[in-house]
């Protein structure tokens, strides 16, 4: 046997044994709710480079106080998973200059504007659903075997209702499973 047919069975082997490739993960912080997005479920000390604002940044991952808050499972491809995970990303670095560049939020007062700026989960979970109405390999299956794990099922009904979006109809939604706080079960 070749040394690629070894490295390629390898490869193969390390892609069937871990569906969390398949998996994007958002965490939001318990007391500022920031959210972090992630593909592991777990967060770690580079993903806080994603609050780009450093006086709000922690100084250090404490696992206890992320939460996980959303779970997307069921992308065909790791590929899909990246670039859906990407362009949230994405959208959560240009959340701060977004909002600093909006006068009229800059003329409050610092004690008024920190909550709002630090306050990220409305936001990220609106960009999450106009993600996954308009990526193109989710949008060409119908949304059929993606499978969203919400933290509590009144947070979806909330997002949904409150900025009157809807998810394609192949969608299908659980709970989250969260032991000891933060530690997710079925995801």
């Amino acid at each position: 046997m070749s040394a690629t047919t070894v490295a390629g069975a390898a490869k193969a082997a390390v892609t069937k044994s871990s569906p969390s490739t398949n998996t994007v993960y958002l965490f939001r912080h318990i007391q500022t709710s920031q959210v972090l997005v992630s593909l592991k479920n777990s967060v770690e000390k580079q993903s806080l480079k994603q609050i780009t604002d450093v006086t709000r940044r922690p100084p250090h991952v404490r696992p206890d106080h992320w939460h996980p808050l959303v779970a997307i499972q069921g992308f065909s491809r790791p590929q899909d998973a990246l670039s859906f995970h990407n362009s949230l990303r994405d959208h959560q670095l240009n959340l701060h200059s977004v909002k600093v560049a909006d006068k009229e939020h800059m003329t409050q007062p610092r004690r008024l504007r920190a909550p709002q700026e630090m306050n990220q989960v409305d936001s990220t979970l609106v960009k999450m659903v106009e993600l996954l109405n308009t990526h193109p390999t989710i949008k060409a299956n119908q949304g059929k075997g993606l499978h969203i794990l919400w933290e509590r099922d009144g947070v979806r009904k909330q997002i949904l209702e409150k900025e009157g979006l809807s998810l394609l109809e192949g969608i299908e939604h659980g709970d989250l499973i969260v032991k000891r706080g933060r530690d997710i079960a079925n995801a």
